[in-house]
């Protein structure tokens, strides 16, 4: 018979895995399901390994007994689609199970399962982004540890707020970030702020986009994307010399932790994002610990500096289950049954077990976890990131009453202070009476070999700012022109390729048509 049964689950491109055996003791077991859409190995997001930790130290506890002893049977999604979540639904239901956890990451499938689970009256515990947009169920029968869309603009809106940045571009991976970030967008509208919207293609190449933001000159960029592509921005942002003082970037992935962006920021880089993370709970280093073993172990690949949100969010949601589950008994003894997605048949204490999930107060891996209402979560934080060389710093708070508490950050810094003991290198092109040699010029060296206006604003700048500078003629003795592959010569090639440092002068009338075509930075 298990022989028949993998074969029939291979042949419906599902995998199931059982944590543990079925108890044969005194009182029934509490199981759960728990769906992936992460790699089934060992190395994808740690969601398996963190449904294993919770597991084991939740029947830790119970001291041998197998009353109440919790197990998990986990399902793997091949692909993320109504019709594979159903045929995957359809084989949990017969188990009878208390709880269905997740996916994290495939919304079309996060529907479905809110769906039937709603029909049949399982609670259904999300892991993952709000779905949009918002489909209505049969019955209530969900509630999110993830942050609502609602709250994830609101905190974006207050880090705007704080580093009073008017104007802003927003670069969407997908078309529904409009609709995550509607309160965001909304917070625009009614303002006197201007925020552009720019979307990736097919192709998920944001070159085009990025250089039209650094054509507007916009400072300010919100990228909504996973952590892969916004590394992935970030990366051609560093390229196209978009990460120095002048930008800030805002991110909105919830796994801004792991992002490794040593390749991408130096000194002068302003990127900031969010965490979930619980540092301080007592199994956060052993939970970490077991991740960065485990991957060490079976993994050729390297992974982040720590878990995934994924994997804390399905350690936390263990959790809150059994949670309610024992509250529950405390007042009925509540027994589950095997459900069909054939019959109209539907568990009898779900509704009352979605009531004690929405009561559910509980410190996890993620932070303190408690559910308003609408099974959405309230009365939690997310910490405010700033990356720089080898990893990040804590910079703020921001709570879900939407209070921000910011620390001091080099993003309040203005650009020009970040100049003090640097040395800048001047690109310029001789003519009277901007930039000249001096007479015996042959008799000095450096920059005492020039005069000139612009040299002498130079020096007093220096002064002022506390920076030093090194004049350099342009090696081609040209202004620029454009090449036919897309690449500048002469001086506003040396800008756009950074060879220069960027304080370029050759009257108001050249400043001004160089201002059209590279920033000024």
């Amino acid at each position: 018979m298990p022989a028949v049964s993998s074969l029939l689950l291979w042949i419906c491109s599902v995998f199931v895995l059982t944590t543990a055996p079925d108890a044969q003791g005194p009182g029934p077991a509490l199981r759960m399901a728990a769906i992936l859409d992460s790699q089934s190995s060992r190395c994808g997001r740690g969601e398996r390994l963190a449904l294993n930790l919770a597991t084991d130290a939740i029947n830790e506890q119970l001291q041998g007994s197998s009353r109440g002893r919790v197990e998990v049977d986990v399902f793997e999604l091949l692909k993320d689609s109504q019709y594979h979540t159903t045929d995957t639904m359809c084989q949990i239901l017969p188990k009878g199970v208390v709880s269905v956890i997740g996916p994290a990451s495939s919304p079309a499938s996060g529907s479905t399962v809110s769906h039937i689970c709603g029909e049949k009256e399982i609670p259904h515990v999300k892991i993952g982004p709000e779905e949009t947009p918002k489909l209505p169920y049969l019955r209530f029968a969900s509630v999110s540890l993830y942050p609502s869309n609602e709250d994830l603009s609101r905190a974006v809106s207050a880090v705007l707020r704080s580093l009073s940045f008017p104007t802003a571009s927003l670069i969407c991976a997908k078309a529904e970030c409009l609709l995550r970030l509607e309160e965001l967008v909304r917070h625009f509208l009614i303002s006197r702020e201007t925020l552009s919207v720019r979307m990736l293609d097919e192709s998920l190449d944001p070159t085009p986009q990025l250089k039209e933001i650094r054509d507007d000159k916009v400072a300010t960029i919100i990228i909504d994307a996973n952590a892969s592509l916004s590394y992935a921005i970030l990366r051609k942002a560093k390229e196209l010399g978009m990460t120095s003082a002048f930008y800030k970037y805002i991110l909105t992935t919830m796994d801004f932790p792991l992002l490794r962006l040593d390749d991408v920021v130096d000194d002068h880089s302003n990127i900031v994002g969010f965490s979930l993370l619980n540092r301080t709970h007592p199994l956060q280093q052993e939970f970490s610990g077991s991740l960065r073993l485990s991957w060490r172990e079976g993994c050729a690949q390297s992974h982040g500096p720590g878990p995934s949100i994924s994997s804390a969010l399905m350690f936390d949601a263990v959790h809150v289950v059994v949670g309610a589950v024992r509250e529950l008994n405390r007042s009925q003894e509540i027994g589950v049954k095997p459900l069909s997605c054939s019959s109209p048949l539907i568990w009898q204490h779900g509704t009352s077990l979605m009531n004690y999930l929405r009561m559910v107060e509980y410190d996890g891996l993620t932070g303190h976890i408690e559910f308003n209402s609408k099974g959405q979560r309230t009365n939690y934080t997310l910490k405010i990131l700033e990356k720089h060389r080898g990893g990040h710093r804590e910079i703020g708070t921001w709570f879900s009453n939407d209070t921000l508490v910011m620390n001091s950050t080099s993003l309040d810094l203005n650009a020009s202070e970040t100049l003090a003991n640097k040395t800048l290198t001047v690109t310029t092109i001789l003519e009277s009476p901007y930039v000249m040699l001096r007479s015996r010029h042959q008799e000095f060296s450096g920059n005492d070999r020039y005069e000139g206006f612009c040299v002498d604003m130079l020096r007093e700048l220096s002064d002022t700012l506390r920076f030093s500078f090194r004049i350099k003629l342009v090696d081609d003795g040209q202004y620029g022109a454009p090449e036919p592959n897309g690449s500048w010569t002469g001086m506003v090639g040396e800008l756009i390729n950074r060879v220069s440092a960027a304080l370029h002068y050759k009257g108001l009338k050249l400043m001004c048509n160089v201002a059209t075509l590279v920033p000024l930075s």
